[in-house]
């Protein structure tokens, strides 16, 4: 009926009829695309999809339920109405039950049989006209053997880092033969202030040139003087600085000391001394900290304990903690107090007393500086970047977290300012390996949809060591916070419209002889017709009428004899939408034949219960209020809001429910958690050749084969949103292809 709808328009690729959405993306410059045959698309910004059958990038259009169909105005993607493509035959078979409801008595009632009788006779009526024997259009027809759609992709741009240096650009900045340069460590600091008689200021000195000058390389000792700026700022507070250092140096009987204020004199090599204190704290006799009431102070930071909380709250201090020398204690100083009798604080006990936020999972990171609980690298990597997102910094580069980071690993690649927050930390991970890191980070499905890149939080509950990479690979990373991820397993989401599925049953004697039956019907009922005209042939013609009309009143029963029953093997297809699951199973077989099963686990909205036997049992998501009520207001969620979509996998004749912003047009399988698959559902920005994960769901490990591996795909963590308006105002996207 949506056929004489006002606003459903025509045209002539399929789906032949659609409705424009209700919001289109702003006209602010024309995009190119290149696809996997050469082929190039310009036009204004829009949704699209690569599409399985020509490989051109397609218009996006998604079938929906009529509610939402007549509700087009918060999309920004066409819909279409949903299509019954099961067989005619097969629709009338099942017509006279779908008035039962068989969740309540599981057979049909007193009440159902009247209208049962008249819907019979009206399909074995219809069934006679509309087929003379079954074929095999049921079935439907096989594609790409049974395997899901691939999706035919390539991208054809440059990484700005590369693992192999062969693929950089010869234009960038670095050398062709320095893909991620690494920074090399020192082995001494450059400056040391020198203590001198009692009473005398310390003596700056370039270390080279003091043991050049009085041989006493032997001697070399120093201390680290950790402070914060927000506590020390004026000149004045710098003398008193001076002074605790200096009486600190005395005390632990060093020859000199190291403050940042003082020993990073050279303003050329200002940026790259501030990133190689790791190495100056590694080889520090030990640790002290200088702590002072901050310069106008409005929060009442009167006490040591709460200088010292204040600065560990920054974030460079952080490190300098966990890499002070180990066993050693850690001495804090006071301005205003007896600098003979420092607090000594014991190192496997700074976290509980200084670190209270995050005690728990830095006191695992001293722990492991200190050689009782060794992290895997990854863990390592893991809980530090955890700590340090949590602590607060005067930005100096966009990377400073990751810089703050890379002063705990082994290998430190060397400052690039023009690196965003993640690329610093992506090319931290590629220069240190970290255990496959990005591979895994991209796997995680996060628990809030606005949640940072550098929160590992999963929706799934599972840390990031409990995801395994499936042998992908990190190629590359690209310039916009994207990676370039190698060996993915790739199926295209068929979005516009279900498609007959191809199936295996295994035959028995009781669908030979109903096929027999039904085939030789409409034969029998036109010999009866013919041998009722002469009167010596007309008893036979009367019982082969008989026998005819038996057939055509027993057609409905027949036919849903030989196409009803399990099924072995199935075509693959993913199909994506929302609706009620015995309604995609109507839509697709013709009718209600308990093959559709709502999945246990496979999204975050699954849901379960254990029956009687112990089993599993997938449960509908929407019976949790919680989930009802995502529903309801997914329907009317505009761009950038959550939306519920349902992800058809006729492989395993399973629904999930899912949210994601914007409908993912594949899903990427590049891990394994829990004896399962993860698979990335993504978006496509073909403005620049981008997959953006919009969810993370989990799939049985058997249809790991029955995806295509694709090669290199650039993904990304999250899709920024296109400005849009209304598209009256702003008018359709239009585009051609002009290669």
């Amino acid at each position: 009926m949506h056929l004489f709808d006002a606003y459903t328009i025509f045209k002539w690729q399929m789906p032949n009829f659609y409705r424009k959405p209700g919001l289109a993306y702003q006209k602010l410059a024309q995009h190119r695309h290149r696809d996997i045959f050469d082929r190039v698309w310009t036009g204004d910004y829009d949704d699209r999809y690569i599409s399985a059958w020509d490989g051109r990038v397609s218009k996006l259009v998604v079938q929906a339920v009529d509610e939402i169909y007549d509700n087009n105005v918060t999309s920004t993607h066409r819909r279409t109405f949903i299509r019954n493509i099961s067989p005619l035959f097969m629709r009338l078979a099942n017509w006279p039950f779908n008035h039962i409801d068989y969740t309540k008595t599981g057979n049909p009632t007193s009440e159902d049989y009247p209208l049962l009788c008249l819907k019979w006779f009206i399909a074995s009526c219809l069934i006679t006209m509309v087929i003379s024997s079954p074929t095999g259009v049921a079935e439907g027809t096989s594609r790409n053997g049974g395997m899901y759609d691939l999706v035919p992709y390539v991208y054809h741009g440059y990484p700005k880092v590369a693992r192999n240096v062969r693929e950089m650009d010869r234009t960038s900045g670095y050398a062709v033969s320095q893909t991620n340069p690494i920074a090399e460590r020192v082995l001494r600091p450059r400056y040391l202030c020198f203590l001198r008689e009692h009473g005398e200021p310390a003596m700056i000195m370039n270390v080279e040139e003091w043991i050049t000058q009085y041989k006493r390389e032997r001697d070399l000792s120093y201390i680290f003087v950790a402070y914060t700026a927000e506590q020390f700022q004026s000149t004045e507070d710098l003398m008193v600085l001076h002074q605790i250092a200096d009486a600190a140096a005395r005390n632990a009987g060093a020859t000199a000391y190291w403050v940042g204020c003082s020993c990073m004199p050279d303003p050329s090599e200002l940026t790259q001394d501030v990133y190689r204190i790791c190495d100056i704290i590694r080889g520090a006799q030990s640790l002290i900290i200088a702590v002072s009431r901050p310069p106008n102070d409005m929060q009442g930071i009167n006490t040591t304990d709460l200088m010292l909380q204040q600065w560990g709250q920054r974030i460079w201090t952080f490190p300098e903690v966990l890499l002070a020398p180990a066993g050693k204690e850690i001495k804090v100083y006071t301005r205003g107090s007896d600098f003979m009798q420092p607090i000594i604080v014991a190192k496997n006990q700074f976290a509980a007393k200084v670190w209270k936020n995050d005690a728990h999972i830095a006191r695992q990171l001293i722990d492991h500086y200190e050689g009782n609980l060794i992290l895997s690298q990854l863990e390592l990597v893991t809980l530090a970047l955890e700590c340090l997102h949590k602590r607060q910094t005067t930005q100096y580069l966009p990377g400073d977290h990751s810089y703050a980071l890379m002063g705990l690993l082994r290998v430190r690649p060397q400052i690039d300012p023009t690196d965003s927050a993640f690329q610093a930390f992506a090319r931290l991970s590629l220069a240190n390996g970290s255990d496959q890191l990005l591979e895994r980070l991209i796997c995680v499905n996060p628990k809030n949809p606005n949640q940072p890149w550098h929160c590992m939080e999963d929706a799934f509950e599972s840390k990031l060591w409990d995801i395994l990479p499936l042998d992908v690979g990190i190629a590359g990373i690209a310039e916009d916070d994207s990676i370039i991820l190698d060996g993915c397993r790739a199926a295209n989401v068929r979005w516009k419209s279900f498609a007959p599925v191809a199936y295996t049953r295994r035959d028995s004697w009781k669908r030979m002889i109903a096929r027999t039956m039904l085939r030789l019907g409409g034969v029998v009922f036109l010999i009866a017709i013919v041998l009722l005209l002469f009167p010596l042939t007309m008893i036979v013609g009367v019982v082969l009428l008989v026998y005819s009309i038996i057939l055509m009143a027993l057609s409905p029963w027949l036919l849903r004899l030989i196409y009803l029953g399990k099924l072995w093997e199935q075509q693959c297809w993913f199909f994506g939408k929302y609706m009620e699951i015995d309604a995609i199973e109507r839509q697709i077989f013709g009718g209600r034949m308990g093959r559709m099963k709502w999945t246990p686990a496979a999204s975050p909205l699954s849901r379960h219960h254990r029956n009687e036997h112990g089993e599993c049992i997938g449960d509908d998501p929407t019976s949790d209020p919680m989930v009802a009520d995502m529903v309801q207001r997914g329907k009317t969620a505009g761009p950038g809001e959550q939306r519920i979509f349902t992800l058809v996998d006729t492989g395993n004749m399973t629904a999930t429910l899912f949210q994601a912003e914007r409908p993912p047009v594949c899903f990427l399988m590049a891990g394994a958690e829990g004896g399962m698959r993860r698979i990335i559902g993504c978006s496509y920005d073909w403005s620049t050749a981008t997959f953006y994960r919009e969810t993370v769901l989990r799939i049985e490990t058997k249809f790991e084969d029955s995806m295509k591996r694709i090669s290199r795909v650039k993904i990304g963590f999250k899709r920024k949103q296109h400005p849009f308006d209304v598209i009256d105002q702003v008018g359709e996207a239009y585009g051609q292809q002009v290669e």
